[in-house]
């Protein structure tokens, strides 16, 4: 049980989402043929690269090439090379991609406002039953740090999306359409997608352990639900990536409508 939770995160982080996150860069090339080629040839790029990093750091391993994966990975890019070849290329098919990814994130970020209310309801039936009916819950005192934890991680994308989180911006506020448009696709190839696949890299087994002892509160009374709390880490940051990849392809974008070529 443990090996397949741990298969089924790694076959959807290598297998479908990285694949997908490629598109946008392949979108700069432009036309059927060249963004098809330009697609396939920065996944296998990466996937090289990336398993040379994972030889050569010291404390991470490269992911085992099982069948399934390799098998699941293949299928995946050469599905969805062939839907941007019959799409008229990467970019016409992020143009049909892209709108209900962003609508599926978004609407997973509303749900957590849903969620900071419930959690304020709780906390506050939890003050009134503690200090003025001497009631305490161990349960219910975990339910808010279970609400508080869904809260953020479940908001990520969003607030990416939105562009609500913390931003530097002491150039980036100023600069023109096209500068931004090269920072947002730098930073999410730089930085965010490479955090992201190392994340989901790392999650993956200490999840899937979470899952094989069905780990709970260590309270006699709490909660016994740690492992789906912990099943939001690889949620996070697949709606994270999922968020990189629309804001990608809208800088990809503004870089094709702009290019003076």
């Amino acid at each position: 049980m443990q090996a397949g939770a741990g298969d089924i995160l790694m076959w959807a982080a290598a297998g479908l989402l990285f694949p997908l996150t490629m598109l946008p860069l392949a979108a700069l090339a432009g036309g059927r043929v060249r963004s098809a080629t330009m697609f396939v040839g920065l996944v296998a790029l990466i996937v090289a690269g990336s398993r040379l990093f994972a030889h050569l750091a010291a404390d991470i391993g490269p992911a085992p090439l099982s069948a399934g994966l390799i098998t699941t990975a293949a299928l995946c890019v050469a599905l969805i090379t062939a839907a941007a070849y019959a799409a008229g290329g990467a970019a016409a098919l992020l143009a049909r991609l892209s709108p209900p990814i962003e609508a599926f994130v978004r609407a997973v970020g509303r749900l957590s406002i849903a969620l900071v209310l419930a959690m304020a309801a709780i906390q506050f039936a939890a003050v009134i039953l503690r200090y003025v009916f001497g009631l305490n819950f161990i349960a219910v005192q975990e339910s808010v740090t279970y609400l508080h934890g869904a809260v953020f991680l479940l908001a990520g994308g969003y607030a990416l999306l939105t562009d609500d989180h913390v931003r530097v911006d002491i150039f980036y506020r100023d600069a023109s359409p096209r500068k931004k448009a090269l920072v947002d696709l730098a930073g999410t190839y730089l930085l965010l997608l490479p955090f992201c696949f190392v994340g989901l890299w790392a999650a993956a087994p200490y999840v899937a352990n979470s899952w094989a002892v069905r780990e709970g509160s260590v309270e006699q009374s709490g909660i016994k639900g740690v492992y789906l709390l912990k099943t939001l880490i690889p949620i996070y940051l697949t709606l994270l990536a999922l968020a990189g990849l629309v804001l990608a392809s809208r800088a990809a974008a503004i870089l094709k409508r702009d290019d003076p070529a």
